[in-house]
């Protein structure tokens, strides 16, 4: 009984969302390309310019095509997202991401977030050579080479803090 009970609220909101968006599309479809999207006869229109080998070069043609590609999937994503969020949740989604953005502090915003080592402890100065060593194929065991190193390591930093 409850898969029934889901099912028809789903396909009631299915329905209305259906209802909103033909309208809105209806007179926005009319008004820019002079499309009735409830008029066969238009389809018929658009499917004989494309088998008469008509290439949609303007930004109007190209916009009617995306749109008429991207309305049902609008349509279905739109229904999906009411039914799992309810309405009112929904409709505030863009109210708190532009109330969220205002009233967040500019030190508080984050580019990106890495979680990469969360967890893992630090390696020593020792232990980061040796791996260097490894990757590069030389013997890490070597004094000499760790010695090298450190010495240029140094050097370097004393070199950045002069600068």
């Amino acid at each position: 009984m409850k898969k029934i009970k889901k099912f028809i609220r789903f396909l009631s909101i299915l329905i209305t969302m259906f209802a909103i968006l033909a309208s809105i599309g209806q007179v926005i479809f009319q008004h820019l390309w002079g499309i009735n999207l409830f008029d066969i006869k238009s389809y018929q229109k658009l499917y004989k310019l494309w088998e008469s080998g008509y290439v949609f070069r303007s930004f109007s043609d190209i916009s009617l095509l995306f749109s008429l590609i991207f309305l049902p999937i609008f349509w279905l994503k739109s229904s999906f997202t009411l039914y799992k969020k309810g309405f009112w949740k929904t409709i505030s989604i863009p109210f708190v991401k532009i109330y969220r953005k205002l009233t967040r502090p500019k030190n508080m915003e984050v580019e990106h977030v890495s979680i990469k080592n969360l967890g893992i402890k630090d390696k020593s100065l020792d232990e980061i050579i040796s791996a260097k060593l490894k990757e590069k194929g030389e013997d890490p065991t070597s004094v000499h080479t760790i010695k090298d190193i450190r010495q240029q390591i140094s050097a370097k930093l004393e070199e950045n803090k002069k600068q």
